[in-house]
């Protein structure tokens, strides 16, 4: 319906036409077809970008159900990417899916048309959101057979270009981008250049950009019940709540093959409760009746995705009438006593305990691994605990349903499925969004012998992730043997007790090892080493300053020839008994 404030103007006029005329009644190709998942299509028209809306109306939508949708507007003056990131991912959070209506700026009581190449500056912007599901649905501006929502000028031919154009920028950042026309006003009479009748319009269209409709994903359609948003629930044709019905014979008498999917964006019935109470209107606790047997009997076409009734939340004429909510401090003559929800109409209570369908839109998961590997050498019979760390770069938000698994040299390894499920504070729910990352920390048990490639990727239930698997290829080896050689400057007997730190891909471990006089060790089995990888060494003696190494070891024997260690003369200085052991002359 509505550039809201700035369309009061003209929707008065239609009111006053609506109740004095009476007019006559006369398969997605996108990414995604929507119908052929789950689909939960009750929905809901809000205005305001934030919890204060995606909340109520995350309730209304998903109770009995879940993944409902809004529509929302965008203006080209709000092109704010971490806005509207944020409440995306607010609405990833509430499983709501998002209709995206374009528009341009208001300019005194019209909405201006879309500058030039304006379509290129929404491709851009709209395509670096992160959307909470695969499909992006998109609706191109808004009653352009309106002249205050095109320029004051309803232009047939401007908007055929313009919704052209925007297809064509949106698909070429994306096959994801399911794009749909502007929602029509069937019921304006052909008044040019302020209203054109919606079947001419249709047709200039088709006459400049011919097939125009054929490149559309879905069809949008503002069914409402008039005349004057009052009309019969039962009546059809056009200018009904019914109306997409009309809306698609009119397509197909232009040639329109494609059986598009139906997003009724706008619709619903006025009711009398408002700022100012309107007995012409019907009670809200009537409205809410229609809207039950709508969605249950007229609006159950197979066709239809989707149903957003105008509107969630406002506050101010003319809309108010529409309003889910009730308007801030109306008195007690309007409101429903004993409702389990006082600040809103009937109709939210009656929409909210619907049943509905727990709807399953297809989400992108994908994964990048960020740290840690599978090593290349491992020890045979040995145990590791591998720690991989993946950064969520998908749509969907990681939970316990989301495991890592081996495709393939799991097995052989002892490599079992691991879970998520360590809490990631996010709305109190062990959970990991698009962005954040997550460790896995997986077991594996080194065979006796062997060579395996190793496959690993994310599943959500049993659906692998659409990232490329992570591959790993490791070899069982003979263990590494260690044996350490270093003096003590000034002395002829480097025997004693040492400690060997080591630290490296499999973390820090310390152990005591003894040299004889000629500071040499017995060989030491080192198991807990991977063979081809480097590791620093410390050597360490109490008054001697310790020394490190770097070495990357092999399968068998390898020499650490620390040098001579170096008197920690300072530090002995409190101890005359053992300076006196670390001088020259001392036996």
């Amino acid at each position: 319906m509505k550039g809201y404030r700035l369309q009061v103007l003209g929707y008065s006029f239609l009111f006053v036409l609506l109740f004095t005329v009476t007019y006559p009644l006369s398969t997605a190709h996108a990414t995604v077809d929507p119908l052929a998942v789950p689909n939960n299509k009750f929905g809901i028209h809000i205005i305001t970008a934030s919890p204060d809306e995606s909340s109520p109306a995350a309730k209304l939508v998903n109770t009995n159900g879940d993944w409902g949708y809004i529509t929302v507007l965008i203006e080209s003056k709000d092109r704010n990417e971490n806005k509207w990131q944020e409440f995306f991912n607010d609405l990833r959070r509430r499983h709501l899916i998002p209709i995206v209506r374009l528009a341009t700026k208001p300019v005194n009581e019209h909405w201006e048309r879309p500058y030039e190449k304006e379509y290129e500056a929404w491709a851009d912007f709209l395509d670096r959101l992160n959307w909470p599901t695969k499909n992006r649905y998109v609706t191109i501006y808004n009653e352009p057979n309106h002249g205050k929502e095109w320029g004051n000028f309803a232009d047939p031919v401007s908007y055929a270009r313009v919704l052209n154009n925007t297809i064509d920028a949106l698909k070429q950042k994306s096959p994801d981008f399911f794009v749909m026309n502007a929602g029509f006003d069937a019921s304006a009479p052909h008044l040019p250049p302020q209203y054109f009748d919606e079947v001419l319009f249709l047709k200039e269209m088709d006459k400049t950009v011919p097939g125009i409709f054929n490149k559309l994903d879905g069809w949008v359609s503002h069914s409402y019940p008039n005349p004057g948003f009052v009309g019969s629930l039962n009546a059809s044709g056009r200018g009904t709540v019914r109306g997409f019905a009309w809306e698609l014979q009119q397509l197909r008498s232009l040639g329109v093959t494609k059986n598009l999917p139906v997003f009724i964006t706008e619709t619903g019935w006025v009711h009398a409760e408002g700022i100012n109470y309107n007995s012409r209107y019907p009670g809200a606790d009537v409205v809410a009746q229609y809207y039950k047997q709508a969605f249950e009997n007229t609006w159950a076409d197979s066709q239809i995705v989707a149903i957003t009734p105008f509107l969630l939340n406002y506050q101010e004429p003319p809309f108010d009438h529409f309003s889910f909510k009730k308007i801030t401090g109306e008195g007690q003559n309007t409101r429903i006593l004993g409702a389990a929800y006082p600040d809103y109409y009937p109709q939210y209570q009656t929409i909210m305990d619907m049943a509905k369908t727990t709807g399953r839109p297809v989400q992108e998961n994908k994964a990048e691994l960020t740290k840690g590997e599978v090593y290349s050498s491992i020890v045979a019979g040995e145990s590791y605990n591998i720690s991989l760390t993946f950064k969520n770069t998908g749509q969907s938000i990681w939970n316990e349903q989301v495991t890592l698994k081996a495709i393939s040299g799991g097995k052989e390894l002892g490599i079992e499925d691991v879970s998520v499920n360590e809490q990631v504070l996010s709305f109190g729910n062990k959970s990991v969004e698009p962005g954040q990352e997550y460790t896995f920390n997986i077991n594996l048990k080194a065979p006796d012998k062997g060579a395996f490639k190793v496959k690993l990727n994310l599943f959500e239930r049993e659906k692998e992730f659409d990232s490329k698997p992570v591959e790993f290829k490791t070899e069982v080896k003979l263990p590494v043997i260690l044996q350490i050689l270093s003096k003590l400057k000034w002395k002829d007997n480097s025997a004693g007790e040492y400690i060997l730190k080591v630290s490296g891909v499999v973390g820090e471990s310390s152990q005591a090892v003894t040299l004889n006089s000629s500071g040499k060790s017995p060989e030491i089995e080192a198991r807990y080493l991977l063979p081809n990888y480097g590791f620093d060494f410390t050597l360490e003696k109490p008054y001697y300053h310790p020394k490190t190494i770097h070495k990357e070891v092999k399968s068998g024997v390898n020499n650490l020839d620390f040098g001579a260690l170096q008197p920690a003369l300072l530090p002995a200085l409190l101890h005359p008994r053992e300076l006196w052991q670390l001088l020259p002359w001392s036996k």
